[in-house]
């Protein structure tokens, strides 16, 4: 059941290089808990778009898009190419002119006509995305990096401070409970 968690926390061996050709293949993702999932609902990840998909750039408009940031795109790339069904979630999906912009961002980058849309529903299995902050299911504890960028922007509570409240994920380091959570 954990088995993702473990790929995650398990040090993998420093590749030579930006080609990854030789790397393991990945399993195909299947949701963590089926039961959950009214069987109307297929399971789909969802990528966000700016600054995920498309490099986050000084707003110019709804219809205006960043350049694509490449690992992101080869990776949905490759989920397209296993079967995976993937979804754009943007809030840029709130309006049609939105969509179509978007439509027409991910035709220019080779992509498939995938869905865009501004909310997640009962099949969604993962959301890819720049401002997430992961939280372990049914506990309130969230994943923290150690990255600036790995930490909430929200206020924490006061008690937070207590362990177990945040895990700390380092690359170089098992996952611990943290006593020093963000402030």
């Amino acid at each position: 059941m954990f088995a993702w968690l473990r790929r995650l926390l398990t040090p993998s061996p420093p590749t030579q290089g930006p080609n990854l050709a030789d790397a393991p293949e990945e399993p195909v993702p299947t949701e963590r808990q089926p039961r959950h999932r009214p069987d109307q609902f297929k399971p789909w990840i969802g990528v966000d778009l700016d600054g995920t998909l498309a490099e986050a750039t000084v707003w110019q408009g709804i219809t205006h898009i960043g350049p694509p940031v490449p690992l992101m795109l080869r990776r949905v790339q490759t989920w397209v190419k296993k079967g995976i069904q993937v979804k754009i979630v943007t809030a840029r999906a709130g309006s049609p002119e939105g969509i179509a912009a978007t439509q027409a961002w991910l035709q220019a980058q080779g992509l498939p006509a995938l869905e865009v849309t501004d909310r997640k529903d009962f099949g969604m299995i993962e959301l890819w995305d720049d401002r997430a902050i992961q939280v372990v299911q049914n506990t309130g504890i969230c994943f923290l990096g150690t990255s600036y960028f790995a930490r909430p922007k929200a206020p924490i509570l006061p008690d937070e401070v207590a362990e177990r409240t945040f895990i700390l994920v380092d690359s170089a380091k098992t996952p611990t409970a943290s006593t020093n959570p963000p402030v």
